[in-house]
């Protein structure tokens, strides 16, 4: 993709590398990268970082993307929003969102790769995740320039992420904030726990309803650790239904008496602010996952 900025009266003076991290909002790296490759133009010349810009001058920044190295594969795509930057989706259950080493196909990525290049664009990147089981709102970027944006979009402090569960027992209190670090015991293992050495993770919670001794609870992320609800809600002695990674003998048990064989997670809400234009963004799951939904496989 191409980037272009002209230099006016209140940029002029400072240097490239300067304009270039502010107003086209490169990061260090890809400025080395584009230093190497000649990418970096002024005037349509080839230019140093350190040079001094004057009003009138046009920057060109010619950042190379590399192809996705799975096959698009056409597919049904829920859209929330789309602009130049991303594409806001809602992801069902059951899907993978990327391709692995072992599995290049029948993902998410493979549809919106698809779709993307139907529309002329030149890459696609996932921006956040979500576990197969996990359906709910996730967001693709349209290059790598537009990933690196989005992602620090998302770790900003006032970016909200809120989920539905649907929980074995009653939590007690029915609200509050589970602070428990997380940690990975065996790096050849996807389980985590929670417990000392472990990063910092954050989950708040308020109860929604109950019936039959199970729950549908909203949690909201204030850190985005890997399995972060499931490990939280597992330790805390509210496993949630369908999980089998982290399920408890009774949740087990509770969810083989509902068929609920699918771990019962949705992110429903996803906003954040704009990473160039600063406008607040806020995204909704569409409403099949709900209080009805939740009473539906409890009846």
């Amino acid at each position: 993709m191409t980037l272009r900025f002209r230099v006016t009266a209140e940029t002029a003076g400072r240097q490239l590398q300067s304009v270039c991290r502010r107003e086209l909002h490169l990061s260090a790296a890809q400025l080395r990268k584009l230093k190497a490759e000649q990418g970096l133009l002024v005037n349509g010349s080839p230019a140093f970082a350190s040079s001094i810009l004057a009003p009138g001058d046009e920057i060109i920044a010619l950042l190379r993307e590399d192809l996705p190295d799975y096959p698009p594969e056409p597919g049904e795509l829920h859209i929330l929003y789309e602009d130049a930057l991303m594409l806001a989706l809602d992801k069902p259950q059951g899907i993978i969102v990327h391709p692995t080493h072992s599995r290049n196909t029948g993902t998410l990525a493979n549809a919106v790769w698809s779709y993307l290049l139907s529309e002329g664009e030149e890459g696609c990147h996932a921006v956040n995740r979500l576990d197969r089981d996990t359906g709910g709102v996730i967001l693709f970027a349209k290059n790598a320039w537009a990933c690196r944006l989005l992602g620090d979009a998302l770790a900003a402090p006032e970016t909200e992420k809120t989920y539905l569960a649907a929980v074995c027992g009653v939590p007690d209190p029915p609200s509050g904030r589970i602070e428990l670090p997380i940690r990975r015991p065996d790096p050849r293992d996807l389980r985590r726990e929670a417990g000392e050495p472990g990063e910092t993770a954050v989950t708040e919670y308020s109860l929604l309803e109950t019936a039959q001794g199970c729950s549908l609870v909203r949690l909201r992320l204030l850190t985005g650790r890997t399995h972060q609800i499931r490990v939280h809600m597992s330790a805390t002695g509210w496993p949630v239904l369908g999980d089998r990674l982290y399920a408890s003998p009774e949740s087990a048990a509770r969810s083989a008496e509902l068929g609920q064989t699918i771990q019962a997670l949705h992110c429903t809400e996803l906003s954040f602010s704009h990473p160039l234009s600063g406008m607040p963004l806020r995204f909704h799951s569409r409403p099949e996952w709900s209080k009805l939904k939740f009473f539906s496989f409890l009846s």
